[in-house]
């Protein structure tokens, strides 16, 4: 009971700072309006050349305002021919000309008079932050006189609102739009003012955190930053972000977000399905797979807690053995103990056995089907395939200008499928494979290979012919092959630390290689060993966004070196569990992706999860990310489908 009248205690705290600081802005207001001279009511003298100006730019024509307003400045002298010139800029600037607006700024004299500094602030500081300028919109904005204009005062706001969300400070935009609302009366422009909030939280919300979220004292700004976390953490999971906000809802039934912005966001949500009550989980968890297994559990268990968190739901899960039950008597028990959507299994002949059973309840399988196989109705594949890899590879190399390559690959299943899916994408997207070559994976020296496919030897075939046929010794220091300019590697992290350096020894340490993300173990030793090498990798280690980073610090603290070892498992199991609603409830949003810890996730025809990753170059023995490319030839995407099923139980063994 003390709690509870402890926590009543500070929420009341929180109002009244709230309204303390709503009145205090009332108060001056007024005192502001007190301290400005009387103003006589004689209407202003407009000619008509102002008359045509304002009428242009009343009418949304802004180019042929601006030059109505430079025609009047070259005619005008003082304040006046400033006053002309600022709203020129404004003309230009509301026509995109951010250049032609900022060439008429720099034409004002410095300092600007006194009677158009307020005016001057609204445009100077609106075109710094369009030129991506906040440190100097919030300078701009720091000049402007103290006004009682509600129009004015509310324009000063926006804009050091925007620019302290480009500066990566949402908690100080937050509080400049909550004073913004303050002058506003028109609830049209107070729902405008509320949809900007929330597309600064989208764009630029990505610092938030639960821990600065439970920090604020103020109730409606910490409303608002949960909103906020809730915008930057679910913006790309439209069946997630529909349950977070209706949870949000819940928790801040009185938060004036309520009142326009929360159910215009809910209308877009109608229709799409809550996260199933009940769920299955098939994993090999007791035989050989057993560490895969554990490691994709603990992924999808730590998205299960973390998601509550902010939908508020917590599904039942139950998770099934397959090792020690079998594949099809576990997927009947759990559907009998009423799943209604199945994760798994994991292994490749497991999805196989499930898949040619029949199912009877929407499943997300763990690994991809042979591509002769249909998937049944109601299965989705979902899988971190090194072939999604290698035509990513083949697709960034030919957007950077790189038309002739060789291959080095294992000797081995591994290999021959990264071989295929990068000469099919490489060669289909106008590139040429010069040559490739297999290695054994298990020996310590690939240097024959490596010169083989370097022509090394023709080079010293030719020294030795010219110096037989002149019979003498020459100075020779041989040469690779110079046809080409990428090299693609497939490799494991092992092998890749002895390729590497050898490909310098070989005098193609400076051609590009590229790699696949199996090149990369995170904390392993002698990872410079790899510096150079580009690749692509899940978010999870390149990029993680602030709820994947705390969970990594959960698990860094509780399993230290273990989470590194199993990361791209325990990505796959989060991603799995943060799937679930997408299938369950319809389509996504952006495009008809998610965004994962492994990945973009979209889904194409043939109901198998892709990934698009992200880019990186080892540098100092660490993944450097890597701008993406304009120009890359993108995916043809569908959007996430809920799977049909069949409604035939899966026949036991």
């Amino acid at each position: 009971m003390q709690a509870r009248q402890s926590l009543f205690a500070a929420s009341v705290r929180r109002a009244r700072s709230w309204n303390d600081r709503r009145w205090s802005a009332i108060a001056l207001l007024l005192l502001l309006t007190a301290c400005e001279p009387m103003q006589r009511d004689e209407p202003p003298v407009v000619s008509a050349a102002d008359a045509r100006a304002t009428a242009l730019a009343d009418q949304g024509r802004y180019d042929d305002a601006a030059e109505a307003y430079l025609q009047l400045a070259g005619s005008a002298a003082g304040p006046a021919r400033e006053r002309y010139l600022i709203q020129a800029a404004r003309q230009r600037r509301l026509a995109g000309k951010l250049g032609g607006a900022q060439a008429i700024l720099d034409s004002l004299s410095d300092p600007v008079d006194d009677s158009n500094l307020l005016g001057w602030a609204q445009v100077a500081g609106d075109l710094a932050v369009a030129r991506g300028q906040p440190r100097r919109a919030l300078e701009i904005v720091a000049r402007a006189p103290a006004t009682s204009k509600p129009g004015a005062a509310a324009e000063l706001e926006r804009i050091r609102g925007e620019a302290l969300f480009r500066l990566g400070d949402p908690v100080a935009a937050t509080r400049a739009f909550q004073e913004r609302e303050i002058w506003l009366r028109d609830p049209a422009e107070i729902a405008a003012n509320q949809r900007m909030l929330w597309i600064g939280y989208q764009r630029w919300g990505d610092s938030l955190t639960p821990a600065l979220v439970e920090g604020v004292d103020d109730v409606v700004t910490a409303g608002w930053l949960e909103l906020g976390y809730i915008a930057a953490t679910r913006r790309d999971s439209r069946a997630g972000l529909g349950l977070a906000l209706q949870n949000w809802q819940t928790r801040f039934p009185t938060h004036p977000a309520n009142d326009v912005l929360l159910p215009e966001l809910l209308s877009d949500f109608q229709g799409i399905a809550a996260m199933p009550e009940r769920l299955a989980l098939l994993l090999p968890l007791s035989g050989r797979q057993k560490a895969a297994g554990q490691a994709v559990r603990d992924g999808f268990l730590a998205a299960h807690f973390a998601s509550a968190d902010i939908t508020g739901q917590a599904p039942v899960i139950r998770i099934y053995d397959i090792d020690a039950m079998g594949v099809l008597p576990a997927t009947q028990t759990a559907v009998l103990e009423g799943a209604q959507f199945v994760v798994g299994p994991l292994l490749k002949e497991s999805v196989q056995e499930l898949a040619a059973s029949g199912i009877a309840a929407p499943t997300l399988a763990l690994n991809f089907l042979p591509d002769e196989l249909p998937a049944p109705a109601g299965m989705v594949q979902f899988a971190l395939a090194p072939e999604d890899e290698a035509v990513q590879a083949a697709d960034r190399a030919i957007a950077e200008g790189h038309r002739r390559a060789v291959v080095l690959v294992p000797s081995n299943g591994f290999g021959r499928r990264l071989l295929d899916s990068f000469v099919a994408t490489y060669t289909g997207l106008g590139g040429q494979v010069i040559d490739y070559r297999f290695f054994d994976p298990r020996s310590p020296d690939f240097s024959y290979g490596i010169q083989d496919m370097l022509l090394i030897g023709e080079s010293r075939d030719r020294h030795d012919r010219l110096s037989a046929n002149l019979r003498m010794e020459l100075g020779f220091e041989p040469r690779r092959r110079d046809d080409i300019d990428l090299i693609f590697l497939g490799a494991r992290p092992e092998a890749g630390k002895l390729i590497r350096p050898q490909l310098k020894f070989f005098y193609a340490g400076g051609v590009p290689t590229y790699s696949t993300s199996a090149i990369y173990q995170e904390n392993s030793r002698n990872n410079s060993d790899l510096n150079g090498i580009i690749f692509p990798d899940m978010p999870w280690l390149v990029e993680p966004d602030a709820e994947i980073q705390a969970v990594r610090d959960t698990l860094d603290a509780l399993w230290p070196g273990d989470a590194s070892r199993r990361a791209r498992l325990f990505a796959m199991g989060f991603d799995a569990y943060r799937l679930v609603p997408e299938l369950a409830g319809g389509t996504t949003s952006g495009g008809g992706e998610v965004a994962g810890a492994t990945g973009r996730l979209y889904l194409d025809g043939d109901g198998r999860i892709h990934r698009r990753l992200v880019w990186a170059q080892m540098r100092g023995g660490r993944p450097a990310r890597l701008e993406p490319l304009i120009g890359a030839s993108p995916e043809i995407l569908e959007p996430i489908q809920a799977p049909e099923t069949t409604g035939r139980a899966p026949a036991p063994r």
